[in-house]
């Protein structure tokens, strides 16, 4: 962290630099060739003062091209058959950016700098490279539309008498009735689970709700004006419990228009802030998704999860669901001045639900895992029936579903 916010400081000074002539010594200058550059090592790339990991940067004919790949992999042995998938850009909206570079020599190596703008942002840029390192630097970096930028958000109380929760849930089906013991909707039902204590806490000696765990783990999310979404948790990290910072570039966001957006998801800080939450000692890689990548026990766990399903059937879930990790997520939102729903539409929540998450809770072994894991929660017993028909009626609820909506509801910090 010093070493960056060294570099951060001298930004407008090596701006200055750049702009002015230098001196080089040719024999020291590097020669220059098709290169990319990947991993901590090689690529240091800053986004409005922050590191951006995941990434990688081709230089070739005097520009930078940046884009991502995630091999599946090399992060569970279930998904070794499918090949890498392209993951989101450097750039929110933009899976690919092409820069290119006016070259300066300087001493031994050559340094650049400039603006740009792509259909979501503007920027500028400075940096330098060599043939074994390059450090690149996005700094006033600026939404075009900055719609969702002024207000840092909180979950919105659970409240039963008025109804409030953190949770947007909109769910409308064309056949009523379809859950066994429960006289509610689909809707009710859901509200209904989201307020069971079925999470293990406290070294599992007690459970809490979704709505506990929401209410609790999140503390705000910001929409910043450069794209980021910056998100403040509640951190269990050596098993102490502290609010901290997610990366800030883990989660991004671009508003096409007003009340909708894509959400763009690094899966690279992802995992490490479930390694950092789950291990007493975390040993980030420098490559996640890449050869030397070592997952451990959540390697282990969801290879339990993916080996329930076959090689089609895997090929059908990320068919549905990769092509979003580059593109964005879709997402729809209602705002005022105080409220703010942000949740997955019906077109993006009902496929990855049918294709996945249904496929997933029909198999008899997942059922079981499941009923195993609430039987140890005493206070669940009485729901046990209702989630068991929820599980049997999924299908068909499907099927028959005409609107659905899931997300955050949120109120102003």
């Amino acid at each position: 962290m010093i070493t960056i916010m060294k570099k951060l400081y001298l930004l407008p000074l090596g701006a200055l630099l750049l702009t002015a002539c230098s001196t080089a010594d040719d024999d020291n200058l590097p020669t220059l060739s098709n290169k990319t550059y990947e991993g901590l090592t090689e690529l240091n790339l800053i986004y409005d003062k922050a590191p951006m990991v995941g990434k990688s940067a081709t230089f070739s004919d005097n520009q930078l091209t940046f884009d991502s790949k995630v091999d599946l992999g090399s992060f569970s042995e279930a998904l070794k058959a499918l090949p890498p998938i392209a993951g989101p850009g450097v750039l929110p909206g933009s899976p690919v950016v092409t820069v290119p570079l006016t070259l300066e020599p300087n001493t031994d190596k050559y340094s650049f700098a400039g603006s740009g703008e792509t259909g979501f942002v503007t920027y500028s840029y400075l940096g330098s490279l060599t043939e074994n390192k390059l450090d690149f630097y996005f700094y006033n970096v600026k939404l075009k539309n900055a719609h969702l930028s002024t207000r840092t958000w909180k979950p919105a109380p659970a409240d039963a008498s008025t109804g409030s929760s953190p949770f947007h849930i909109v769910w409308e089906t064309s056949q009523p009735g379809l859950l066994e013991y429960f006289d509610g909707s689909i809707e009710d039902a859901l509200k209904l689970l989201a307020q069971l204590p079925m999470i293990p806490a406290y070294g599992n000696t007690a459970y809490m709700s979704p709505t506990q765990a929401v209410s609790n783990g999140l503390k705000t999310l910001s929409f910043n004006d450069d794209g980021n979404l910056v998100l403040t948790y509640l951190q269990s990290a050596n098993g102490a419990a502290q609010f901290a910072q997610a990366p800030i570039c883990m989660l991004q966001y671009a508003v096409l228009e007003e009340g909708t957006a894509k959400l763009f998801i690094n899966p690279t800080d992802l995992i490490s802030l479930i390694i950092i939450n789950n291990t007493n000692k975390p040993n980030i890689p420098e490559h996640p998704f890449g050869k030397s990548a070592t997952r451990g026990d959540i390697s282990a766990t969801l290879a339990d999860i993916l080996g329930l399903f076959s090689p089609e059937e895997l090929q059908q879930i990320f068919a549905t669901v990769s092509p979003m990790l580059s593109q964005g997520f879709p997402i729809k939102y209602t705002a005022n001045g105080t409220h703010l729903d942000v949740f997955m539409p019906t077109e993006v929540l009902v496929p990855i639900i049918k294709n996945f998450i249904a496929p997933m809770l029909a198999k008899p072994e997942v059922q079981e895992m499941i009923a195993t894991k609430l039987a140890q929660s005493t206070t669940l017993q009485p729901y046990m029936p209702m989630i068991k028909a929820f599980m049997v009626a999924l299908p068909l609820i499907m099927e028959t579903t005409t609107k659905a909506e899931i997300g955050l509801s949120l109120v102003a910090y």
